[in-house]
């Protein structure tokens, strides 16, 4: 055998060992939703956010907003003009906000091969945050067939849904 099959093999065995089973996965998508958390969701109101299950097999975070200054720095252009409209049209005695999110819809995890979709969110609808046409969301499938892949890929799929809250 090569050596470079055999650096090969070898990676394959740690990568394996190292996230082989259920448990491990799901700490591993933990751990690097939680880094996503802190660049992304963290606001002045919510902070050091963890990943928690909002609904069966959904899994992820949600903050708010509710300094309208901070929130109308938001570089997306379909959200700005929902929230300009949200600062002047609820009064600040209400304590009007935005909700951002980002979760995991855990269809499929398993070492051998996986299913996620991945959504971020941005939601203007206060108080109830219920009215469709107050929020975008960006939805991203990702589907592995090696565990190797899963490792390499989740953060940068992650990346791609994140990609809604800076424009």
């Amino acid at each position: 055998m090569k050596d470079h099959d055999k650096q090969i093999q070898d990676w394959q065995k740690h990568v394996r060992e190292t996230y082989g089973d259920q448990g491990k996965l799901f700490d591993y998508l933990f751990e690097t939703l939680n880094n996503f958390f802190y660049r992304y969701l963290e606001t002045t109101q919510s902070k050091n956010l963890l990943t928690s299950e909002l609904a069966p097999k959904k899994y992820g975070a949600v903050s708010f907003e509710n300094n309208m200054v901070e929130a109308l720095k938001a570089p997306n252009k379909l959200a700005k003009p929902g929230i300009i409209e949200l600062a002047k049209s609820v009064s600040k005695t209400e304590n009007p906000m935005i909700r951002y999110g980002l979760w995991v819809e855990v269809i499929d995890l398993s070492s051998d091969h996986g299913k996620l979709k991945i959504t971020s969110e941005i939601n203007w609808g206060f108080p109830e945050f219920s009215d469709k046409s107050k929020w975008i969301q960006k939805t991203v499938n990702f589907e592995y067939a090696d565990l190797a892949v899963f490792r390499k890929q989740l953060a940068l799929r992650l990346e791609e849904a994140c990609e809604l809250f800076i424009g």
